[in-house]
């Protein structure tokens, strides 16, 4: 406990100024947040980290985590959906070339992991650009929603969620959780409303938020027991690695973005 408590404040007191901060600083923060989780997804795959495909999957990572703003300088209308795609043909060619080390399985692994930690990281930073607010917001109704789902599922959790995934996952500790992310959301909200959105459709955006989030958090415990992992890293002391903090973010943040749009 000591150990994650000393963890905690130490990250807070790097992510915390950065967020507020914004810009390039944020940014740079981000890129290299995932860098780190798309090598722990690699590490994971059992994959080695130092050959051309790790170091291409990266590159494709970091491409896909840049801000739109960046790619508007590419001629002929090119986006990051399209350099991935380029890259993906490239860990392909690496396969004809290299078949005892890569194959069909081994690129899709290392694109997948590419496409889900950069477009996850992407919205982190392209929420951001919404303002500090909203980011916040969705910080505190995703983590929340972790809270206390975990903390209602130990209390009064009887049905399992995911037993073959998650064992100690149940369906009142989901319900919890969504009840208690729309408490934390309602109270954000009414100190600063900067959505001016009503109650019913904050209900909404928890329900569709909690939801998302608690399966995003289930796809990287899937992950993890189909690789034969307690944790997806060591780079947090006492709680595992960038992804096991950002899961549930990296799937949330994009339909986060989405539902934004419309207010």
């Amino acid at each position: 406990m000591r150990q994650r408590v000393i963890t905690a404040i130490i990250a807070l007191a790097v992510f915390l100024p950065l967020l507020i901060m914004g810009g390039w600083a944020f940014e740079c923060l981000v890129v290299f947040m995932g860098i780190v989780t798309v090598s722990e997804l690699i590490h994971m795959a059992k994959l080695p980290l130092w050959t051309i495909e790790s170091f291409l999957t990266i590159l494709i990572t970091v491409l896909l985590i840049l801000p739109s703003k960046y790619m508007a300088s590419l001629p002929n209308d090119i986006d990051q959906m399209i350099v991935y795609y380029a890259g993906t043909v490239l860990l392909l060619y690496i396969s004809v070339f290299a078949p005892q080390r890569v194959n069909f399985q081994t690129v899709g692994t290392l694109s997948l992991s590419a496409l889900y930690v950069g477009r996850g990281y992407h919205f982190l930073i392209e929420t951001r650009h919404y303002g500090l607010m909203p980011l916040i917001f969705v910080m505190v109704l995703v983590w929340g929603n972790d809270s206390f789902a975990y903390i209602v599922g130990r209390k009064l959790g009887h049905t399992p969620l995911a037993p073959d995934i998650s064992p100690n996952k149940t369906v009142e500790g989901s319900i919890g959780g969504i009840i208690g992310a729309f408490a934390l959301s309602s109270l954000l909200l009414a100190f600063d409303n900067f959505f001016g959105i009503t109650i019913w459709q904050n209900l909404i955006v928890v329900i569709l938020i909690g939801f998302i989030g608690q399966l995003g958090d289930l796809v990287e415990s899937a992950i993890k027991r189909y690789y034969g992992v307690k944790d997806s890293g060591k780079i947090l002391p006492g709680h595992g690695g960038l992804l096991d903090r950002f899961d549930n973010m990296l799937i949330s943040l994009p339909m986060f973005y989405f539902i934004i749009s419309f207010f």
